[in-house]
């Protein structure tokens, strides 16, 4: 299937089905912002795959990397339409299988997967994605159970895992779809993400979305930090400290930083970290290469360019892109 599982990392699906118009100022929540001037589409690295619009329709050009989905009636409307994939419900998909000939997207239930109809039309799909959700309070458990169903049965498809929290707060939001997919992703299962939350801005969703991934080694789109809770022994102020790291080094994807506040601890907690950041007494912080000290000492004052200057020597430095 178009670039979902088999190696592939997990997809980012966005929901725009509850615009009351779409337009391309609508796209600026999952990372896509549009360039007047230039006519040109400015794409990050939290850009969403896929965006969802339900019974919608979009009439302008959009991003070269976005691919759009909607409901099987209006996909048919618009089927000459490039990169615009139907939304097929499991009872339709049933009697119709697949129909685009590159890519369909079919929405079921974590109990669907145990009608041996579906299963069926399923096995024999071979340029669909499973949309699977569930009503299950316990979540985790109810969606595992799906996807043993189908390695049981051999069924190899593609499967984004969805979860949908309504009259919930952001906080609750972040807790429980983090929990709810990331130990799934953790377990090597799903192919991609979509979450839904009526109320919450579309923008937070998404970074969300690309959070969780980061959190489970799934997808890597920013910078990682490690830093320890802080305790009587920190030797800095770290929230401080980590902020200013953080202003400086955001922008490089794939690079995991280890900011300690004390050397007790700090090497053991960021055994994994590319770079280490630790203080070793009142005004003095040592750097790390991965496990290897690199400086020692050096004053607090020049440690954060010192770091930088670490990153360059080793290579894993770019320069941040212009506003």
């Amino acid at each position: 299937v178009v670039d979902f599982g088999k190696g592939e990392v997990p997809r980012v699906i966005a929901d725009l089905s509850n615009k009351e118009k779409i337009t391309p100022a609508s796209f600026f929540g999952f990372g896509y912002n549009y360039s007047v001037p230039t006519d040109k589409w400015n794409i990050t690295d939290l850009s969403a795959d896929y965006v969802y619009v339900g019974a919608r329709t979009i009439d302008f050009e959009i991003p070269g990397t976005l691919g759009v989905i909607s409901d099987l009636d209006t996909w048919k409307a618009n089927a000459q339409k490039d990169r615009h994939y139907p939304l097929i419900e499991a009872g339709d998909f049933i009697k119709t299988g697949e129909v685009h000939a590159a890519l369909n997207f079919v929405e079921a239930e974590d109990t669907d997967v145990f009608n041996p109809a579906f299963l069926d039309a399923l096995s024999d799909a071979s340029r669909t994605v499973l949309l699977l959700k569930t009503q299950n309070t316990h979540r985790v458990a109810a969606m595992r159970r799906a996807f043993i169903e189908l390695i049981n049965t051999q069924c190899d498809i593609p499967v984004v895992i969805c979860q949908t929290y309504a009259n919930h707060t952001r906080e609750e939001v972040q807790l429980y779809a983090s929990t709810d997919t990331g130990a799934l992703f953790v377990d090597g299962l799903g192919d991609g993400i979509w979450l839904r939350a009526p109320g919450l801005d579309l923008q937070g969703l998404n970074a969300l979305s690309f959070g969780i991934l980061q959190a489970t080694r799934t997808r890597i789109s920013k910078t990682e930090y490690i830093s320890c809770p802080s305790c009587g022994r920190t030797l800095f102020d770290l929230q401080e400290t980590t902020a200013k790291i953080r202003s400086r080094t955001s922008h490089l994807k794939g690079v995991k930083i280890g900011i300690m506040g004390c050397i007790v601890n700090g090497p053991g907690e960021m055994a994994d970290a590319d770079y280490g950041y630790v203080g070793t007494g009142p005004g003095k912080i040592t750097l790390y290469k991965e496990k290897e000290v690199v400086k020692r000492n050096v004053p607090s004052a020049e440690a954060v360019d010192e770091l930088i200057e670490l990153i360059r020597e080793h290579g894993d430095w770019i320069e941040p892109a212009e506003a």
